[in-house]
Order: structure tokens, then sequence, then C-alpha cells
């Protein structure tokens, strides 16, 4: 069976499998530990991959990372460490690999280009196409009242390498 999955690889990220057929496997937060506040759950992240393997061959598409205007070097530096780890376990997985721009996936999954000032319409579109495409999926994991747009973006994501790596 193929898999594809979806990465979102940053602090608030997600991580998202779905089977060719589109049909939703897993949608979780990007693991941390110590809750929100820490660093990202490597243990975590290397067991969901291995789930993902066990179910068949692993098609993935990793969001690439940039440097923003006005962001830290701290964050900067975590965000490529973080990046670098995920890249890691892709290959060390045997799984074909694309690393899309957000523009890029964003552009082929039909979703409107919004300026920087409307981030958070941006978002909004993207829960609101995860669920669409996905509708069992659960975007308010645990106690939360907002969808985790991290979880939405690794959803459409997957669904990008779906559509660019069948």
């Amino acid at each position: 069976m193929e898999i594809f999955v979806g990465i979102d690889p940053g602090l608030t990220g997600g991580l998202a499998s779905i089977s060719g057929t589109g049909s939703l496997i897993s949608a979780v937060p990007m693991p941390r530990l110590n809750g929100s506040s820490g660093p990202l759950d490597t243990n975590a992240i290397k067991a969901w991959f291995s789930e993902a393997k066990s179910g068949g061959r692993v098609y993935a598409a990793l969001e690439r990372v940039s440097v923003r205007p006005k962001e830290g070097v701290k964050s900067t530096l975590t965000a490529g460490i973080n990046w670098g780890f995920i890249k890691g376990m892709l290959v060390a997985i045997g799984a074909k690999h694309v690393e899309p721009t957000p523009q890029q996936w964003k552009k082929l999954l039909g979703l409107p280009k919004r300026p920087g000032s409307e981030r958070k319409k941006a978002k909004e579109d993207a829960v609101a196409m995860a669920m669409q495409l996905f509708p069992g999926v659960c975007l308010t994991p645990g106690r939360k009242r907002v969808p985790h747009d991290g979880m939405a973006d690794a959803l459409l994501v997957a669904e990008y390498a779906r559509r660019v790596l069948s």
C-alpha cells in the first residue's frame, strides 16, 4: 500500500498521513516535550514515522522552511535543526520525498494567494480545505477549541504529495 505523508515542520506544525486513495490515516500536532513550550519529541516523531512505514511504501512532502524578515536567530536555527531532523527521518525510512515551498503546495491545491497581512485568513482557508478533503479529521486535539492549523497544513501537504508523487 502507498502512504503519503505531509509534514509542516514548525514547532506548531503537524504530521499527517493519507492513503493512495486520499483517505485519512493519521494527523497529529508536531510532538513536543513539555507541552507546547518544549523542543521536538524526537522519540515520538520516530515512532510516528515507524508506524507510517509499517503501512506500506512511504512518499512524502516536507514543507521547506525559510527565513522570514524580523525573525529571531534562535527561532530560525531551531526551525533549521528540526527540518534537518525530519528530513533525516525520511531518508532513514527510504521515503521518496519532495520539498515544496508553502506557495507551491498552496497553488497546486488551489488555495487563494494571500498577502502576509492576511495570515489569519490564510490559516482559516487551509483549515476549511483540510476539513473538506478529510471530513473525519479532528483538528481540535485534546482541549483545543481553535482548529490546529499546523495539522491542517500537514494534511494538505500530504495531499500535495499524493498528487505529485503518485
